[in-house]
């Protein structure tokens, strides 16, 4: 009793002596983890995605293909401060990443790493199309990438579907056409698989505007093999699908004789889709800055943000050629008849 008598006196003293720098310190803690209810988005930076390729008998190249990314903070207080000062930092309202007024950041990330994984997959199954390369399906999954308000499940984004009413989960469109089969109000019975456990849950079909619903978006995500073992890697806190097309572009480099790069430094962005079509990504802005930085020869973008581009380069006089693509046949075609 005696030993915690003194400890308390001691911490009475230390407290009485120090309060002024402790009420300090209370502070600097509170100012710095403050959160603003907002996110940052700051210039980048590019990744070379042609030595992300790796496989077996690839050809090499002389150039290379990299992707252009912006970088993303958490606005706590400090940040939000500089960014109010800080001309290449823009604040981003949380509420506008979000879907949903039920969603949280860390569903906006979870939904982001499976755009990624999709982008991936999409620029396997293009460069294996495009390069008339063999290939074989080797997974075929299924995951919830965003629940509506009036979803009643247990499901949660990233969730895996694996069956609807002991249906196995196969199409996204064959899953659609049996919730329009349905009456509303009927139940579904959905098995799935949440952090590798598998689970059931029920989902009650809704009307909404004369069409049957049951508030489920999901992807479809493939992998892929050949006698290439293509594999693309990449870092665990990366996603979002802008890097799709620069990584089709990589892994067809690779498996065709004739190196489209001819030496040169490439950047890009873009989405893409198992059509080939190259989509509009956010932030493009950035990621001709980071192409500048990185002393990019050639900057490849989607034909809805060129305009929005240039205009950005005349204004920071920067000396880069800036291509508009709408399509990977259309990149093809430039980079086959581009100087080496």
């Amino acid at each position: 009793m005696r030993n915690v008598n003194k400890v308390y006196e001691y911490i009475k003293k230390y407290i009485k002596e120090n309060y002024l720098f402790l009420i300090l310190l209370v502070l600097i803690v509170v100012f710095g983890l403050y959160d603003t209810g907002y996110s940052i988005y700051k210039p980048g930076g590019t990744i070379n995605a042609s030595v992300r390729v790796s496989g077996d008998n690839l050809y090499e190249s002389k150039g290379s293909f990299n992707m252009a990314y912006v970088n993303m903070m958490k606005g706590r207080l400090p940040f939000y401060l500089l960014a109010k000062v800080i001309p290449s930092w823009e604040l981003i309202k949380n509420e506008s990443l979000t879907i949903s007024s039920e969603e949280e950041l860390s569903d906006v990330m979870l939904r982001d790493n499976l755009y990624y994984k999709e982008a991936i997959s999409n620029a396997l199954y293009i460069a294996y199309e495009k390069a008339n390369i063999d290939y074989e399906v080797s997974n075929n999954n299924y995951y919830v990438i965003y629940k509506t308000e009036n979803n009643d499940s247990d499901l949660s984004i990233g969730d895996e579907v694996l069956s609807y009413d002991n249906t196995k989960m196969d199409s996204v469109d064959n899953f659609i056409k049996y919730i329009n089969s349905k009456k509303e109000n009927d139940v579904i019975k959905i098995k799935y698989l949440h952090d590798k456990k598998e689970k059931e849950t029920n989902s009650t079909v809704y009307l909404d505007n004369d069409k049957l619903y049951v508030g489920l978006a999901i992807v479809n995500i493939l992998e892929y093999t050949s006698k290439y073992n293509i594999k693309v890697s990449s870092k665990g806190s990366e996603s979002g699908p802008s890097g799709g097309f620069i990584t089709a572009l990589s892994i067809y480099n690779s498996l065709t004789k004739e190196d489209i790069t001819k030496g040169k430094k490439i950047v890009g962005t873009g989405t893409i889709d198992k059509d080939g079509n190259i989509g509009e990504i956010g932030g493009v802005e950035y990621k001709l800055a980071a192409a500048v930085k990185d002393k990019a020869d050639i900057f490849l973008c989607p034909k809805e943000n060129y305009e929005t581009a240039l205009k950005y380069a005349k204004n920071k006089k920067y000396d880069i050629i800036i291509k508009e693509v709408s399509s990977f046949d259309d990149a093809i075609e430039y980079l086959n008849i581009m100087e080496g």
